[in-house]
């Protein structure tokens, strides 16, 4: 093995070897890592393979020819480094959030009550545009500490820190949009049947919007809020038709009929996970196999440059967060 090809093969080998050494390191101290740390680093790795790949296909068209044998060895190192990669970021994934869903919870549940306060006549408010101090299209941090000075609930700076690095997605320090909006996004669950969504929360309850049925999706727009009678009320959107109203989440006896919980999309057939909402513009982040879950961050929204039904979520098989088709513009 000689030239050109030989010289890329060799310093992709000593890379590899490297990586695979900082691989073993995180995994030997995964118990005393932060969750955030762990990911990020595994992160970087998986950059960082990524990078290796393509300097093998460089390698592989340079003079001289690289050794078929050995960069098919580099390859399958590569890949066996990018599944161990792959698989450790997703369980720092899944740590920190554990960690730290219970703190966004409370917070978008002050954000929502920030902004039910706020409004008139059922107005619809942009909680980004409110967050977003100098009107730049991001939420920094400080722009974040201010906002949250301004809803109820007491949060210590490093909680909101920590909050704002797990929103954080692209490591840009600074939300876009669909990073901010996730901050305020509550989903329920209807566990029984019988639910009723109606006009008014109270003992009168007002009209009957409509019954909801068991596990639609609900997201949350006001509450919770506990009455005298110890019944809690929440009011939601069901996400199934958009009727808005109130839900009893609990009864005065403790019984749950609608639940807070993290939504989980199922891959039915291949499709790809994409960093931007449009279609044409974004670039992709890895195939999705049929049968990977996706946690839902926001849920569905339409493309407008292509009309097809997206929704932007995190793969619980390595952690990756970003946009997937959910349904074709011709269904």
């Amino acid at each position: 093995m000689a030239g050109q090809a030989g010289q890329k093969l060799a310093a992709a080998a000593k890379s590899l070897e490297s990586l695979e050494d900082h691989l073993k390191r995180l995994a030997d101290m995964a118990a005393s890592l932060e969750p955030a740390e762990a990911k990020n680093s595994c992160r970087e790795v998986m950059n960082n393979l990524r990078s290796l790949e393509e300097d093998l296909v460089i390698a592989k068209e340079a003079a001289g020819g690289a050794d078929v044998e050995q960069t098919a060895a580099l390859e399958k190192r590569i890949a066996d480094a990018t599944t161990k990669a792959s698989r450790m970021r997703a369980t720092a994934s899944n740590k920190q959030a554990q960690a730290t869903e219970p703190i966004r919870i409370e917070v978008a549940q002050a954000i929502l009550a920030r902004l039910a306060k706020s409004k008139r006549n059922d107005e619809d408010i942009d909680v980004f545009t409110l967050a977003d101090g100098n009107k730049d299209g991001f939420v920094t941090k400080d722009e974040f500490f201010s906002f949250m000075q301004d809803c109820p609930g007491n949060f210590s700076r490093d909680q909101l820190k920590k909050l704002f690095d797990y929103l954080d997605d692209n490591k840009l320090e600074r939300l876009e949009r669909d990073e901010f909006i996730r901050c305020a996004k509550v989903f329920y669950r209807v566990s029984r049947p019988n639910v009723d969504l109606v006009q008014t929360m109270g003992v009168a309850q007002g009209k009957l919007v409509r019954r909801l049925e068991v596990n639609e999706i609900l997201e949350l727009i006001e509450g919770p809020i506990k009455e005298i009678n110890k019944v809690v009320r929440v009011k939601c959107r069901a996400m199934k038709d958009g009727s808005v109203g109130w839900a009893t989440a609990t009864g005065s006896n403790g019984v749950v009929f609608v639940e807070q919980k993290r939504v989980h999309f199922q891959v039915k057939s291949k499709t790809t996970l994409t960093d931007v909402l449009s279609a044409k513009t974004c670039t992709t982040i890895r195939p999705l196999k049929e049968g990977e879950l996706l946690e839902v961050f926001i849920w569905e929204m339409i493309d407008p440059t292509t009309g097809l039904r997206r929704l932007k979520g995190r793969a619980l098989r390595d952690g990756a967060v970003g946009w997937a088709t959910i349904e074709g513009n011709t269904g």
